[in-house]
């Protein structure tokens, strides 16, 4: 092997300026990398090039090519390269370079260990760790920790040696370092304890537990943001694991965690993931947490958190305290009984909301919002006693406490239908107030409070109004729809969305006495239903698609008619425009359109199914995408693959992404915990589409019915519950329609209830019955959603 080609290639991937970037990765790969001897060479570099550049790269590249080439070299080289490696980790300078080299380590440990080689690695480290300087110390814990994280039950005869080990270096006196990497050693540790199978390791734990919560104390004290995180992530990761290694501490552990939250001295990121903290707790040990009595502690000082949103936008999305404060009020409410969360925030918002200070009114008002879908039944009964502050919100002289009150009354209408309708004649001349006087106020601004007051106050009225009935809604039609025409006008795409999204629902709650203003409203929609040159026309164009669906319902057939040509040829070539939200809205306009023509529908049925199919038969398997280490900057964030938008949950190539079995502590309540991906979503409207065809159409949907049924069935066993609810639904509502149309035909007499059988199905109704119930008990017998 050219070794100087080879550390030339190596140097050009380091600066590009020094030959062709692209041209010296393929010489690697097909000239070095194919062969057992690129692995020996990049290790001598790693542990002794004088270059730390050329180090860490090398190390990486080394660790990658481990399991590819280590059995392959000469077993004579290995001992000297096992040393080499030990060594070098104990004296590298960088931090960067050991940590990477200590990845090696574990990569060759892993093979090793498991073919009885190496066999005195585990009671060097153990030496190290007990005897050393404290960098030699810091070094081998490091590397126990990378072995743990890759090999992790194959230690389990040196568990003990290992708890020795480990309670005297979370307390080491001399490192921080020491220390740090003995709390993650630990996390990887706790993945493999089982009270049930063996309680003392589990024991051992529970001792460690409050001097692993001093280094996180210390950790923030001393402002180490690094060690910081690293210390929550751990805490996290625990609460994945057998839940006897915190039970006994967990109560102080929340305790800990809910007076950081609140510790304006510290950082907010620090902060934050306190809170995060809470909210995984409450995921993962809802009835530890119901037990403690703690839910009215966790609820008011999220109040108070709340009362920090500063000016911030509502459609800024960065994460702070008092952000993620509200989300942790809307978990508290949805998991614990209303006596721990929502009473004593009721009790609380007397004060709050007649503060003078207008951060504590917003926060009182924002705070009643987040709390009403987990308690809607207790918060009704409250309603007589709220219902007078909301108005008085509303009516505030400070706009963003009016802006948060409009966004809690579209929370309140859509949990609390019949409260906020009964309310609607004092509740809907201060929704208009509050827009007409917005839009006044707008000065061509394109983001502000005026925008926000704006778009606030449309979603509230559009929630409202949605729940009103026709004679309710019928008096407010004059004065809301040329607001909402004017708003067509509007520069934002976001306000003309929510303006067709208040006009649709206007539309379908007004019926009949909607139509004098039907025409006009669909002109206005009309000029938006094909707009597709940004992503900000895409979203406005599925909101219109939407309300044009709704207005279909309350113009009927013959005054929808001249519509529905052009919307169809718009709705087809929707599918095309890469665009989940589209496609959903596409979806519900067929279904809309199926109700109101019914039989009649029939000519559009050709290109309707084939796009429902379409979108039933697209692989998810195909956004499983390794984006490799190159991606780092892109976690977080939405990239466009394959026409749909994905988000980039993890850069790192070396995680297999598998989630770890979890003890549910015999919490049954739980969802599953799936990935929801925009495809799981359009094919969860999508089989409820076909329900809706199937239901409507009825014997015009005959020709398509076979195949729809062979193309449904298997989402049975669709890992998202919202599709596997769409598709038993759409099973059933097909049954049904063959039933009737059986009967319809004279293929079998009319039912008649009773046992033995009256009647008896007809053939072909009889067969699909027998393949439905057996795929319906299956489902029912395995099912873990109880809704489902």
């Amino acid at each position: 092997m050219d070794q100087q080609r080879f550390l030339q290639q190596l140097q050009i991937i380091l600066d590009p300026s020094q030959g062709n970037l692209k041209e010296a990765t393929g010489v690697l790969q097909k000239e070095f990398y194919n062969k057992p001897e690129s692995l020996v060479f990049l290790i001598q570099i790693c542990t002794s090039h004088d270059d730390q550049n050329l180090r860490q790269l090398s190390s990486v590249e080394s660790r990658s090519l481990v399991s590819k080439h280590w059995l392959k070299v000469p077993a004579v080289q290995k001992p000297q390269i096992r040393e080499q490696l030990l060594r070098s980790t104990m004296g590298e300078s960088s931090s960067l370079v050991q940590h990477s080299i200590a990845q090696i380590i574990s990569a060759i440990a892993k093979i090793d260990l498991n073919d009885g080689e190496w066999a005195d690695l585990p009671n060097l480290l153990l030496q190290a760790g007990n005897n050393g300087n404290a960098a030699e110390r810091a070094v081998a814990i490091y590397i126990l920790f990378t072995i743990l994280d890759t090999l992790g039950e194959g230690f389990e005869e040196k568990f003990q040696d290992l708890f020795n080990l480990f309670n005297k270096t979370i307390r080491d006196p001399e490192s921080a370092e020491v220390r740090i990497n003995t709390l993650m050693s630990l996390s990887k540790l706790a993945m493999h304890l089982d009270s049930e199978e063996d309680e003392a390791p589990v024991k051992a734990f529970q001792e460690l537990v409050p001097a692993m919560v001093a280094i996180l104390k210390d950790s923030i004290e001393k402002q180490e943001e690094d060690h910081i995180m690293q210390s929550f992530e751990v805490f996290q990761n625990l609460l994945g694991c057998d839940p006897a290694l915190l039970t006994v501490h967990l109560k102080d552990l929340v305790i800990l965690m809910n007076q950081i939250a609140a510790n304006t001295k510290v950082d907010e990121d620090v902060r934050t993931q306190a809170i995060s903290f809470l909210m995984q707790t409450i995921q993962y040990r809802k009835l530890k947490v119901q037990g403690m009595r703690i839910g009215e502690e966790l609820t008011r000082t999220a109040l108070q958190i709340v009362t920090e949103l500063g000016d911030a936008s509502p459609g800024d999305d960065d994460i702070t305290p008092a952000r993620s404060a509200l989300g942790l009020l809307d978990m508290l409410s949805q998991s614990l009984p209303p006596s721990q969360v929502v009473v004593p925030l009721l009790n609380a918002l007397g004060q709050y909301f007649n503060s003078p200070d207008p951060d504590y009114r917003r926060a009182g008002i924002m705070a009643l919002g987040m709390c009403v879908e987990g308690a809607p039944d207790f918060i009704s009964t409250q309603m007589k006693e709220i219902f007078p502050m909301v108005l008085q919100l509303l009516a505030d002289q400070d706009p963003k406490v009016r802006q948060a009150s409009l966004h809690t009354v579209a929370r309140l209408a859509e949990d609390l239908v019949e409260d906020l309708s009964s309310e609607h004649a004092r509740l809907m001349p201060l929704l208009f107030q509050n827009l007409a006087s917005a839009m006044q106020e707008y000065k061509g601004e394109e983001e502000g409070p005026t925008l926000d007051i704006i778009k606030a106050g449309i979603s509230a009225i559009d929630a409202v109004v949605d729940g009103l009935d026709e004679k309710d809604v019928s008096p407010y039609q004059a004065e809301l729809v040329p607001i909402l025409h004017n708003l067509f006008k509007h520069p934002d795409f976001k306000i003309k969305a929510l303006a067709a999204g208040a006009l649709g629902s206007l539309a379908s709650s007004a019926g009949d006495s909607f139509l004098s203003f039907f025409d006009e409203s669909m002109h206005l929609l009309q000029e938006f239903a094909a707009v597709k040159d940004s992503e900000d026309e895409l979203d406005l164009r599925a909101s219109v698609t939407d309300s044009m669906g709704e207005m279909a319902a309350a113009a009927g057939p013959e005054r929808y008619q001249p519509y529905v040509e052009p919307l169809m040829r718009a709705t087809e070539e929707a599918l095309h425009l890469g665009h989940s939200r589209l496609k959903e809205s596409t979806y519900i306009f067929w279904g809309a359109m199926a109700k109101v023509y019914g039989e009649h529908f029939a000519p559009f049925l050709d290109g309707v199914v084939k796009g429902l199919y379409d979108c039933i038969e697209q692989d998810e398997s195909d956004l499983d995408v390794d984006l490799g280490s190159a991606a780092k900057d892109l976690v977080g964030q939405e990239v466009t693959f394959n026409g749909r938008k994905v988000k980039v949950a993890s850069a790192d190539d070396e995680d297999d992404g598998d989630i770890e079995d979890i003890d549910l502590e015999d919490e049954d309540e739980w969802d599953d915990i799936t990935a929801t991906t925009p495809l799981s979503l359009e094919k969860e409207i999508a089989v409820e589409v076909i329900g809706d065809l199937v239901t409507h159409t009825r014997s015009a949907f005959l020709p398509y019915f076979e195949k729809t049924i062979e193309h449904v069935m298997p989402l049975c066993e669709h890992p998202y519950e919202g599709v596997r609810k769409s598709t038993i639904s759409t099973l059933h509502r097909s049954y049904a329609m063959l039933f009737a149309i059986a009967e319809e035909n004279g293929q079998m007499p009319k039912w008649q209830p009773g046992l033995p059988l009256q009647v008896q199905p007809a053939k072909e109704v009889q067969k699909f019955g027998e393949i439905l119930m057996t795929a319906t008990v299956k489902m029912w017998t395995e099912e873990d959603d109880r809704s489902l």
